[in-house]
């Protein structure tokens, strides 16, 4: 296998662009945590342990699911349903990433901090993708919990407690990932469907998706405007800021109600993206001031 071809296929095993996601919203919580800036070696072996457990994820994800890899146009080239990587290959390097950040996390951060990275694999490894990810279109509301421990575990590296707000912080995201997945699900519609994954669009078509969409929309807005009463270190910038990008969130979505096609949640689907890192960037230059 050639170097190039190696180190893109396992950039498709681990999924770095969208562990990246994860990794932001950890942040928030290691700085509200503690009156104190963490260090630089608690921050990065927080944030490397939960790289390698999200890691570890995918790759079992892939593993789980090859053979409805192989049916969608989207997937059908990835490196386990394209036979470039064993089946036997993936998992045992998915568990050498999951033992590896399980003690990283333990040993340097501490039990809790592991425990909640580990309880986001089981969520998305056993829940969501084997569970109900292909038996109900409201897979991603209860299996999305998984995307949602980075509060958590920021929280618990520094206090090695969960406090009202980081579950605040992780309702949030609770709310945010169904409207997200959805509009993923609009435009690759017909690929879920080749593959006979139940999603919401193909079970209830857009016009339902959109309208759960604009709903998801607005309790994760409110969840967003909400957390200023809850955190007293937020200030005038974090909620003028919020309720304005929550504002443009909830146009988007309301666009969407009305024309529910491809283009109109390919916008809100990547929208969401920028909406999520930009209200954990607020959050932390709301504090830092």
């Amino acid at each position: 296998m050639a170097t190039s071809t190696f180190f893109s296929d396992w950039n498709q095993m681990i999924k770095p662009r969208v562990t990246t996601l994860v990794l932001a919203t950890i942040i928030p919580g290691l700085y509200l945590a503690s009156g104190s800036p963490p260090s630089g070696f608690l921050i990065t072996v927080t944030l490397f342990g939960t790289f390698l457990m999200s890691s570890a994820s995918f790759i079992f994800n892939q593993v789980i699911e090859k053979d409805r890899d192989a049916k969608m146009k989207r997937t059908a080239n990835r490196p386990v349903p394209a036979g470039r990587i064993g089946v036997l290959q993936a998992t045992l390097v998915g568990f050498v990433m999951t033992a590896a950040s399980f003690y990283l996390l333990t040993v340097y951060v501490n039990l809790l901090t592991a425990l909640c990275a580990f309880a986001a694999l089981i969520s998305y490894v056993f829940l969501y993708t084997i569970l109900l990810k292909p038996r109900t279109h409201q897979n991603i509301v209860i299996g999305g919990v998984a995307g949602c421990v980075g509060p958590l575990i920021g929280y618990a590296a520094i206090g090695n407690s969960l406090p009202v707000q980081a579950w605040i912080l992780f309702m949030m995201i609770f709310l945010w990932t169904p409207a997200h997945f959805w509009a993923l699900a609009i435009f690759l519609k017909d690929d879920y469907s080749d593959a006979a994954f139940p999603m919401l669009p193909v079970v209830k078509g857009n016009q339902e998706t959109a309208k759960s969409i604009f709903l998801y929309t607005i309790l994760y807005s409110a969840s967003c405007i909400g957390f200023y009463f809850f955190e007293s270190t937020m200030g005038i910038l974090y909620l003028v800021s919020s309720i304005s990008v929550c504002l443009w969130m909830g146009a988007l979505a309301f666009r969407l109600l009305k024309n529910p096609e491809r283009k109109s949640a390919r916008s809100f689907f990547f929208f969401s993206i920028f909406h999520l890192f930009l209200i954990n960037i607020l959050i932390l230059i709301d504090h830092g001031l």
